[in-house]
């Protein structure tokens, strides 16, 4: 589907991530706000990175922003 393709095939929980780190938020924070670990967020982040073929959360942000993931 075009959504899909618009989001880059990233998950529910990854574009909610996505949408907190656009905020600012540090893992630590996202991880409380979601009630999920650590280490889950940055499986997550990575997996996010990777899927949008950038090495940073900056270039993650502006691609999002650019694509209009959210």
């Amino acid at each position: 589907s075009l959504k899909k393709n618009k989001t880059y095939g990233l998950t529910e929980r990854e574009i909610e991530i996505l949408e907190k780190i656009t905020q600012g938020l540090k893992n630590k924070h996202i991880a409380h706000q979601l009630e999920i670990s650590e280490k889950t967020v940055k499986t997550h982040v990575n997996r996010i990175l990777k899927k949008l073929g950038v090495d940073n959360r900056t270039k993650a942000v502006l691609v999002a922003m650019e694509r209009k993931v959210f």
